[in-house]
């Protein structure tokens, strides 16, 4: 039995060898598919709860007409949004008129107050997402083929609030991620940004 160990021993080192290297292949793509499980697994399960999200997109629906609207928030409404306290009373009857039941209703400042809350929610919870995304947690063109649009359009009509925010508390990179991602989605040629 030695002898026929030690005259195939090439042999038994190049199948070894072969074993081996097959072995760390499979190990090698083991690894590789569960990592892009996970990410696609994270990109469907790292979202909020639907229902906790329609309530918060529910809400700033029915006080700006959030979803109702194409274009962005008005100068007045950012106002509104983020110094309810400073509205002038004929600002007051120009946003009941312009909008929803409720602020006809209600007293708008104090329901501003909670809209600035409640968009504020909404666009951490996307913001958040889209860091995971930057990170390489959630598989980005999946993240894309899902929520591509509602990130471009929540971004769109919010824009005026989050640079006033910005200059405000001199916070330029304040929902940063939601630009760096839709500027990675939606490349823009020419040097004018628009999402």
């Amino acid at each position: 039995m030695w002898n026929w160990l030690v005259s195939n021993s090439n042999a038994i080192i190049a199948i070894a060898s072969s074993i081996g290297l097959i072995s760390l292949f499979l190990i090698f793509w083991q690894v590789y598919s569960a990592r892009k499980w996970n990410k696609l697994h994270f990109t469907y399960t790292f979202f909020p709860d639907p229902l906790q999200f329609a309530e918060l997109e529910s809400f700033l629906d029915g006080v700006i007409l959030f979803w109702k609207r194409d274009e962005p928030l008005s100068e007045l409404e950012v106002k509104a949004i983020v110094t309810p306290s400073e509205l002038s009373e004929p600002d007051i009857e120009k946003l009941k008129e312009n909008f929803s039941e409720d602020v006809k209703n209600n007293d708008a400042p104090k329901l501003f107050i909670e809209t600035e809350r409640k968009l504020k929610l909404y666009l951490n919870q996307i913001e958040s997402y889209c860091a995971a995304i930057r990170t390489g947690i959630i598989d980005s063109e999946s993240a894309k083929m899902l929520y591509g649009y509602k990130f471009k359009r929540s971004f769109n009509k919010a824009k005026p609030w989050i640079e006033k925010i910005r200059t405000t508390k001199n916070e330029p990179t304040l929902y940063i991620e939601i630009e760096n991602v839709l500027r990675e989605w939606f490349p823009e040629k020419s040097q004018k940004r628009k999402f």
